[in-house]
C-alpha cells in the first residue's frame, strides 16, 4: 500500500477518521503532528481513540519519537481520570518520563523544535517538582536558544505550542520570586500563542498566570485585565482546567479578599484547595489560604495548617523563593494575630533584614508596642518598587498615618493618607479591615477615604484581626548567648570563662535578661524565654 502523509486536521470533528487512516498506513509522523496539537485537549471518546492509536505504534518507533511517549501518558490519564481527580500521579509520570527523555536528548544537535519544546518542557517540570529551579531555568535558556536558531533556518520547524517554553520559564521565575522576569516571559508567551492554531491552551495559561502574579502583588486593575483576556478563551477540558487556569482562580480569590467578599473567596478556594494539592502554583494558593485564615477565618487553625502544608511538599519546594517567603510571612502575621508577638519578632530578625516582604508585620509590631518613631522610620524606607505588594504599600501607609497621628503630627498623617488614596480603590476593604475599629474610623475621617456602600457595609462587619497592644521582649545578642549557656547548665563563672569576659559582666547581663523576662531565677527566666520564643 502506498504511504500517505497526513497533516494535523483543522477540526476536532475530523480526528476520528484521521486517526483511523494514520493507523492504517502507519504514518507515525502524522500521528506526532496530531498529538502535538490535540493530545492536551483530547477527552472522552477522542481520548480513547488517540490512546488506541498510540497503542499501535511499534516500540522502536516510540523510542525514536519521544513526543509520542509523552502523548501516550497524557492520553492514558485523559481516559483513566477524565475529570482530573488527583493530579499527582499524572504530573509525576509525565515529568519523570520527560526527565528521562531529556537526559538522552542532544539539545545542541536536535533538529526538531517540536521535540525540543515537548520533551524539554516536561523535563523542566520534573526539575521544578524536585525544587531544582535554577537547573530548570538553565535548561529553559538552552532550549529557547536552540529553538530560536532552528526556527530561523529556511524551512525551519516552527514547532507546536508557540510560547510554551516561555510559559514554563515564566513559571520557574514565578516560583523563585523573580516577578518582573516572570511577567515578561508570560507576556512573550501570550503574544506568540494568541491567534496561533492549536496554541489556545498556551495563551490561556499565560493570561491566567499573569493575572495570578498581579493579583498576588495587589495590582488589582492589571490582574482584572488579564482575567478578562483569560475568560475570552473557550474553557479547556475539565481534566486540565485546573492546571491551565489555577492562576486565574487565585487572582479572582485575591480580588474577592480585597473587597472582603467572603462567599466569593470561599468559592475560589473550593477550586484551588488549601495549598497541599500537587499544583506547581501551590505557593500562590497558600498565600491566599493563609490570608483568608488571618482575616476571615481562624488564625489559630491557619497557624496549625502551616505544618501540614510544609509536610505536603518536598523540602526543596518549601524552601524555594516564593514558597519560603509566603510561609515565613504567614507565620509572622499569624503569630501576631494569635498573641505571640515576641516569637514573630524573632522570626523577622532571623530573616534577611533587606527583605521588604516582612516590612508590614515588623512595622505593625512596633505600632502595637507603642514605638511610633520606629514605625515612621520603617515606612520611610519602604519603596514603591514593582516587586513590592500594593497591599503592603497600603498597609505601611496606614500604619505610618496612625503612628504620626498618635505622635500629634496630623499633617504627616494626612500626607500618608493622601498617598494611600492613590493606591486604593473605593471598593477595597482589606487594608482598613486590618486595623482596630477606632483606628479605622479615625483614618477614614482624617484622610477622607472613599468607600462604596457595599465596602462600608462589609467593613462594618469586619472582626478585629490583631490585638490592640503587644509587649515585646527583646534580648540583646549577648543576653541570648548567656541565657543559652545557663540553659546548658553552666555557672556564671563558667560562662564568663567561656566568653572571655568578667564575672561581673555576665552577672550584669543575667540581671538585665531576668528583668526583661520578669523572672527572678534561672528556671523562671528559661521557662519564660521558651514561652516567648526568645530561645
Amino acid at each position: 500500500m502506498p504511504r500517505r502523509t497526513h497533516s494535523a486536521p483543522g477540526s476536532v470533528a475530523d480526528l476520528p477518521e484521521t486517526l483511523a487512516e494514520i493507523v492504517e498506513v502507519r504514518d507515525w509522523a502524522a500521528l506526532e503532528a496530531v498529538c502535538d496539537r490535540h493530545s492536551l485537549s483530547a477527552e472522552g471518546d477522542l481520548a480513547v481513540r488517540l490512546l488506541r492509536a498510540l497503542g499501535q505504534v511499534p516500540v522502536e518507533e516510540l523510542r525514536a519519537r519521544p513526543r509520542l511517549m509523552l502523548a501516550w501518558v497524557t492520553a492514558y490519564y485523559a481516559v483513566s481520570q477524565p475529570h482530573g481527580g488527583e493530579l499527582r500521579p499524572f504530573l509525576r509520570h509525565y515529568a519523570e518520563l520527560g526527565t528521562r527523555l531529556a537526559e538522552t536528548m542532544d539539545i545542541d544537535g536536535e533538529t526538531s523544535v517540536a521535540t525540543l519544546v515537548t520533551v524539554g518542557a516536561a523535563a523542566m517540570i520534573g526539575l521544578r517538582l524536585r525544587g531544582a529551579a535554577a537547573e530548570a531555568e538553565e535548561l529553559g535558556e538552552r532550549l529557547t536558544a536552540r529553538a530560536a536558531r532552528l526556527s530561523a533556518l529556511p524551512g525551519g520547524d516552527a514547532g507546536p505550542r508557540p510560547g510554551w517554553l516561555a510559559v514554563q520559564r515564566g513559571l520557574t521565575r514565578s516560583l523563585t520570586g523573580d516577578f518582573p522576569a516572570a511577567v515578561e516571559l508570560y507576556r512573550q508567551a501570550y503574544e506568540r500563542a494568541t491567534g496561533e492554531p492549536g496554541a489556545a491552551a498556551t495563551a490561556l495559561n499565560a493570561a491566567a498566570n499573569l493575572a495570578m502574579v498581579f493579583g498576588h502583588l495587589g495590582h488589582g486593575a492589571l490582574a482584572r485585565r488579564w482575567l478578562d483576556r483569560m475568560r475570552a478563551f473557550e474553557p479547556p477540558p475539565e481534566r486540565v482546567r485546573l492546571l491551565l487556569t489555577a492562576g486565574g482562580t487565585i487572582a479572582e480569590g485575591w480580588d474577592a479578599l480585597d473587597r472582603y467578599d467572603e462567599a466569593e473567596l470561599a468559592a475560589r478556594l473550593a477550586v484551588t484547595g488549601d495549598g497541599t494539592a500537587q499544583l506547581e502554583v501551590w505557593p500562590f494558593v497558600a498565600a491566599l489560604v493563609f490570608a483568608h485564615g488571618l482575616h476571615l477565618g481562624d488564625p489559630a487553625a491557619a497557624l496549625a495548617h502551616l505544618g501540614t502544608l510544609a509536610l505536603g511538599h518536598a523540602p526543596g519546594l518549601v524552601g524555594l523563593g516564593t514558597a519560603s517567603r509566603v510561609i515565613r510571612r504567614a507565620h509572622v502575621d499569624l503569630l501576631i494575630a494569635t498573641g505571640e508577638p515576641t516569637r514573630a519578632l524573632r522570626l523577622i530578625k532571623e530573616s534577611d533584614p533587606g527583605n521588604t516582604w516582612l516590612a508590614v508585620p515588623a512595622a505593625r509590631l512596633r505600632l502595637l508596642n507603642g514605638d511610633y518613631e520606629a514605625v515612621r522610620a520603617m515606612a520611610a524606607r519602604t519603596s514603591w518598587h514593582e516587586t513590592n505588594s500594593r497591599r503592603d504599600v497600603r498597609q505601611v501607609l496606614l500604619l505610618k498615618a496612625i503612628a504620626a497621628r498618635r505622635m500629634g503630627d496630623r499633617d504627616e498623617a494626612r500626607r500618608s493618607l493622601a498617598l494611600l488614596r492613590r493606591v486604593r480603590t473605593p471598593d477595597e476593604v482589606l487594608s482598613l479591615a486590618s486595623l482596630s475599629p477606632a483606628d479605622r474610623d479615625e483614618v477614614i475621617r482624617l484622610g477622607d477615604l472613599p468607600l462604596t456602600d457595599e465596602a462600608a457595609h462589609r467593613l462594618a462587619r469586619a472582626r478585629p484581626v490583631f490585638p490592640d497592644r503587644v509587649e515585646l521582649v527583646e534580648l540583646t545578642a549577648r543576653e541570648q548567648v548567656v541565657l543559652a549557656e545557663l540553659e546548658a547548665g553552666l555557672t556564671v563563672a563558667e560562662v564568663a570563662r567561656k566568653l572571655v569576659v568578667s564575672v561581673n559582666t555576665v552577672r550584669t547581663q543575667v540581671k538585665s535578661a531576668y528583668r526583661k523576662l520578669s523572672a527572678s531565677s534561672r528556671e523562671g527566666a528559661l521557662m519564660r524565654a521558651y514561652e516567648l520564643g526568645v530561645l
